[in-house]
């Protein structure tokens, strides 16, 4: 049986008898993605990528789309956050510290915006190609 991935965070799971050699690594890499899921804080510099960032969440690799805390920097331009894959359910808390307002998109469904020195806790519904994105920070 091959190596298979969680849904939402992108771990491996080591399939049976696979990976003689290198478990330790993989092991040790599944490790630091989950405690980037959990605890991560990662700043997303929106300086060198115009008017759009795709935030993605690789299978077995660390990616920028795996930090539970987003700190948004140095946009020039009002952005675009397009969350990858559309299929992933991802629970984010944002601080938007970039000078400008960034739109979180996932599919087709809502968006949430977040205006430059604010802040957001937000979800992203993991529906695929109509997925949606809800400020859970109005509900409060």
């Amino acid at each position: 049986m091959p190596s298979t991935y969680t849904d939402n965070g992108g771990i491996e799971k080591i399939g049976l008898g696979e990976k003689a050699g290198a478990w330790g690594t993989t092991t040790n890499n599944n490790f630091d993605i989950i405690d980037r899921l959990t605890n991560g804080v990662g700043t997303i510099d929106l300086s060198g990528s115009g008017a759009s960032h795709t935030l993605t969440t690789s299978d077995g690799s660390l990616s920028d789309g795996m930090f539970k805390v987003l700190v948004l920097s140095s946009a020039t331009q009002a952005c675009t956050i397009t969350i990858s894959p559309n299929d992933a359910d991802k629970l984010y808390f944002v601080q938007n510290s970039s000078g400008q307002t960034a739109t979180f998109t996932q599919g087709s469904g809502a968006n949430v915006s977040i205006a430059a020195g604010e802040a957001a806790i937000i979800f992203a519904d993991g529906a695929g190609s109509g997925a949606a994105v809800t400020d859970f920070s109005t509900l409060f």
